[in-house]
This record gives C-alpha cells, sequence and structure tokens, in this order.
C-alpha cells in the first residue's frame, strides 16, 4: 500500500522504494523438484544418484517426489529433455545427425531417431526434409 500510495505522487518515489525492498529469492528446501528439472533439462547427462546425495537427499525420495511433481519418472523426465534438445539442433542447425546423438548422450544415430520419432511422430531426416524455411548455404560462403 505504501508503494501504491508514493506512485500516486511521485513514481521515482515509488520505484526507489520498491527496489529497496527487493531480495534476491533464494531455493527453499522444497524446491527440489524445480532444481532437479532444470539441471536435467541443462544437463542430460545428470546422473539422480549423484545429484541426490549433492543436496542431501536420497536417490528413492528424489525420484518418487519428482514423479508426484511432474508426472514422470527423473529418467523419463532426462530422455524427453535430451529428445527436444537434439530435436531443436536437427531443425536448427545442419549438423550431421550422428555428431547430434554423440553431443546430446545418445548411444547412437538410432537411438536419437527413436527418440526424436516418439516425441514428435516423425523421423529427424524426415524434420529435415520438410523444413522449408531453411536455405542452403550459398557457394560463395
Amino acid at each position: 500500500d505504501c508503494i501504491a500510495r508514493a506512485a500516486e505522487r511521485d513514481s521515482a518515489e515509488a520505484l526507489m522504494q520498491l527496489s529497496e525492498q527487493l531480495i534476491e529469492k533464494t531455493h527453499a528446501p522444497g524446491d527440489w523438484p524445480e532444481l532437479l528439472a532444470r539441471e536435467l533439462c541443462r544437463n542430460t547427462g545428470c546422473m539422480l544418484d549423484a545429484w541426490a546425495g549433492e543436496h542431501g537427499l536420497r536417490a528413492e525420495t528424489v525420484s518418487r517426489g519428482f514423479g508426484r511433481m511432474f508426472g514422470l519418472t527423473p529418467a523419463a523426465f532426462r530422455a524427453e529433455a535430451r529428445a527436444r534438445n537434439a530435436f531443436a539442433l536437427i531443425t536448427g542447425s545442419d549438423l550431421p545427425l550422428a555428431q547430434i546423438a554423440a553431443a546430446d548422450g545418445f548411444a547412437d544415430q538410432a537411438h536419437l531417431t527413436r527418440s526424436v520419432h516418439a516425441l514428435t511422430g516423425s523421423t529427424p531426416g524426415a524434420w529435415r526434409r520438410s523444413n522449408p524455411f531453411k536455405t542452403e548455404r550459398s557457394a560463395s560462403e
């Protein structure tokens, strides 16, 4: 209310009062499912046992709690994150599929193909062929 009243008089004063009250939010211990989800998206090679140990939790607790929060296991979440990362590279770059597979932690190109197909309903090659907005690099480059 104080900031709202100040804003009616002087917006600069209200902004100063608001900025004085801002504090950096730290994650509470109960926010670990969100922290794990971010880590699994960022690092698809993240190992659940190691992550749980670093955060003072048991792997079984993490697996059950994550499942209740997101509706799938951390392993399934990680697999989908890996497929999404690969799909972004498939549609947004011209890197060879085998290179994308290796970079995203797939066992091989066939593993990548199965995962992307399960996620999108089409194979990586089909996505590349159907992507009309991609242009060929000119011969002068």
